[in-house]
């Protein structure tokens, strides 16, 4: 649990130094939530492995606080079987967030992979994107 954590922490860091700095609540607070996409088309490969970086960092930080960190306080608060309901209660999270945020680091990279083969494309979207921007 704590090599889970630290990995995660980690490459959140690696990833986004100033997310690292926010107070601990906010850190708390977003657990749950895959990152937001950048606002910018990848252009390319590179572009992509800070999201798709992030976003496996934050599943695996799901699946630590689901599985370690609530049965933890759970015990401490109300003892061995409390922590158990909240160990089984965990267990599809702890599966399925990994699985998804593992999804949203593939499509992106596959987008870049994307825009790296066919720029033509990108630029049409690129464009398509400022035009409806511009409207509202």
């Amino acid at each position: 649990a704590k090599l889970t954590s630290m990995a995660a922490n980690q490459l959140s860091r690696l990833v986004s130094p100033q997310q690292s700095q926010q107070p601990q609540q906010q850190q708390q607070r977003s657990y749950s939530s895959i990152p937001s996409r950048p606002q910018g088309m990848p252009r390319n490969l590179l572009d992509t492995t800070g999201h798709a970086f992030e976003s496996i960092a934050r599943g695996l930080e799901t699946a630590n606080y689901k599985v370690v960190i609530i049965p933890y306080r759970e015990y401490r608060r109300a003892g061995a079987g409390s922590a158990a309901r909240s160990v089984v209660k965990g267990i599809p999270v702890a599966v399925l967030a990994p699985i998804g945020a593992a999804s949203e680091a593939l499509s992106y990279t596959l987008l870049g992979a994307r825009n790296q083969v066919r720029p033509d494309i990108r630029k049409e979207e690129e464009a398509s994107r400022k035009g409806l921007m511009r409207d509202f």
